[in-house]
């Protein structure tokens, strides 16, 4: 089954790597596809950084979504509608690059793993068909309420709260522990459309039911790496929303980040980085909700 996995990922780079190339392209012949191309290139820099930062520290658990989100709004690089896509459609290669090094990391059984991974797929094409329909002001309005819930998972994980300090010593699930824990991978494949990020509560999920870290990681980074892949990634490049540059930025620093994370950093103490990230996601999830509200017709009085 891991090899199987490096084969998917692997393919998974290819094609989201095609996919990229022809719709940037033809946005690009088109006027406003041109102007957007420009305004991206002010940001490419920062955006950049943003994916080797964000990329080095989902090497050691605490995800991209949560510090790409909330650094594309904060420094105002990306804009609100784009956000999803862009960070999605951005950090596939990175991820796949992860579950094709990290596969080996342990030896879950093949069962489990398969049966999590196709449900959160599964649940990333659902969801991604959603959320590219949405106008920006349900776009603002979803991020917020998925970046508080992501920032009060990593808070909580920091400090081993509930099932998040749950460690088991398994490498499988059977009978009613998979049936669990595949339905809540398929509301967790559709929760990544809107900022959730799937290591969080893919950890908790898999380790309160019994599994082991080592194990778990294996889950994580191999559902995460094809549900971008073969779920949502393609679905958002197919509706075009996505920041051309921003994503080809993500890239480049992202997969700097993960290969220097896996190269030169063996073990590191992420409970401080964790709870700093926390804090901005909770924020950035404040700002949303405030653009959400800035952003609705006043009454006429």
């Amino acid at each position: 089954m891991t090899n199987v996995l490096r084969i998917l990922a692997g393919l998974g780079i290819l094609l989201n790597a095609v996919l990229v190339f022809r719709k940037t392209k033809a946005i690009r012949a088109t006027e406003d596809g041109a102007e957007k191309w420009a305004e991206g290139k002010k940001h490419a820099a920062y955006n950049t950084l943003v994916g080797a930062v964000a990329n080095f520290f989902d090497v050691f658990g605490i995800g991209t979504f949560a510090t790409t989100s909330a650094a594309f709004k904060l420094g105002k690089s990306v804009r609100d509608g784009d956000i999803p896509g862009t960070m999605t459609v951005g950090d596939t290669i990175p991820v796949c690059i992860e579950a094709i090094l990290f596969a080996g990391l342990a030896g879950v059984d093949g069962l489990t793993l398969g049966v999590l991974i196709v449900t959160a797929v599964a649940g990333a094409l659902v969801g991604s068909s959603l959320v590219t329909k949405l106008n920006i002001q349900g776009v603002r309005l979803m991020m917020g309420i998925g970046m508080m819930i992501l920032g009060v998972m990593m808070a909580l994980r920091v400090f081993a709260v509930g099932p998040f300090g749950l460690v088991g010593e398994g490498l499988s699930l059977r009978g009613g522990r998979l049936v669990i824990a595949a339905v809540v991978m398929f509301i967790l494949g559709i929760l990544m459309n809107i900022g959730v990020g799937l290591y969080a509560p893919c950890m908790a999920l898999c380790c309160g039911l019994g599994m082991s870290v080592t194990a778990t990681l294996a889950v994580v980074m191999g559902a995460s790496a094809l549900l971008m892949a073969y779920g949502n990634g393609p679905q958002f490049i197919r509706a075009g929303k996505f920041d051309m540059v921003a994503v080809l930025t993500q890239v480049i620093g992202g997969t700097a980040g993960v290969l220097v994370a896996y190269f030169l950093v063996k073990s590191l103490d992420v409970r401080i980085l964790t709870m700093i990230v926390a804090a901005v996601v909770l924020v950035t999830g404040v700002l949303f909700f405030r653009d959400y509200k800035n952003g609705k017709p006043r009454r006429r009085s």
